[in-house]
């Protein structure tokens, strides 16, 4: 391909020095050369930046290595974003790996979007399958997806379950960066992916390019039911509160009555500078309406976090 575009491959890692060596070999072995790895280490305790400096010295494309102190996944990726250079970035978690020519295809499925419309994207989307299975993980797009309209792309997309993986336009990406609220040390992809999907669309394709090890976890992004895991859950409820009205599917008087569960289990530092409630009357009425109608949602949250911690 004449004038391939860079991309700027990142992971955050915590605690992966068993495992990282997955994605080092993968990235290794990709047949487009023109990349640029970006390693942040979100606090480890284990040595793994050992074996990264072990790995710089083992590949000719650069390696951005940055260590600092822990804040959890969401604060990891807003460093590395800031590092990229590339045209586009992809995310790879620290357990995971890529397949030989995932970012070829990447690219290519990116030039798949008619050039006229291109500028109305900001990523290109495939998907995942896992270590024990060759098949796609979740469920199939439709094959006629990239036909749709922005909207019912978007509400397809939505509601089709399983992991995938983008090619993120750095530009477009680089203008949105994840919150980092005091005390909350995840905070979900979702708070940039709504506001981005609103404006910007995605090109979808089923063809599978990453592995995703299964009962692993990253231990960055799927934290055990404790107290910070809890705060973590009640400020996500506060901002689908608060955003409730600028974008779809957000159950309102649901995400309300998570917020009221989470914050009394919350961390007090959290307790001290969010409120119990700070409503607006509307907003408090339709509290008290779901209440009245899922009552058994709340007993059954209550039960199922105090059994857990």
């Amino acid at each position: 391909m004449d004038n391939m575009p860079k991309v700027s491959i990142f992971t955050c890692v915590y605690n992966r020095a068993d495992k990282i060596h997955r994605v080092f070999d993968s990235v290794k072995k990709q047949t487009y050369t023109n990349i640029e790895h970006i390693i942040i280490d979100d606090g480890s305790t284990d040595g793994v930046g050992v074996l990264v400096n072990k790995y710089i010295e083992e590949v000719s494309y650069p390696v951005i290595f940055k260590a600092k102190e822990n804040g959890g996944k969401h604060t990891a990726t807003n460093v590395a974003w800031s590092l990229a250079t590339g045209d586009f970035i992809v995310q790879l978690d620290s357990d995971d790996e890529l397949l030989p020519d995932a970012i070829e295809r990447l690219v290519n499925l990116w030039f798949e979007i008619p050039e006229s419309e291109r500028s109305n994207y900001w990523c290109a989307q495939a998907r995942v399958r896992t270590q024990k299975s060759n098949e796609v993980f979740g469920d199939l797009y439709p094959e006629n997806i990239n036909s749709l309209s922005p909207y019912e792309k978007r509400m397809v997309a939505s509601r089709t379950i399983g992991e995938k993986i983008g090619l993120m336009k750095a530009d477009i990406i680089k203008q949105y960066r994840y919150p980092e609220p005091p005390f909350v040390k995840f905070v979900t992809e979702m708070v940039v992916w709504k506001p981005v999907n609103k404006i910007y669309q995605t090109w979808y394709t089923n063809d599978v390019v990453r592995i995703y090890y299964v009962d692993e976890g990253d231990s960055l992004s799927k934290p055990s039911i404790n107290k910070q895991s809890l705060t973590n859950k009640c400020w996500m409820s506060k901002w689908l509160i608060e955003n409730a009205k600028k974008y779809d599917n957000i159950s309102l008087s649901n995400e309300m009555i998570r917020y009221s569960v989470f914050w009394h289990l919350s961390l007090i530092e959290f307790k001290r500078e969010n409120g119990y409630f700070n409503l607006t009357i509307s907003q408090f009425s339709k509290m008290i309406l779901g209440l009245l109608f899922v009552p058994a949602y709340f007993a059954a949250l209550c039960i199922k976090i105090r059994k857990k911690i």
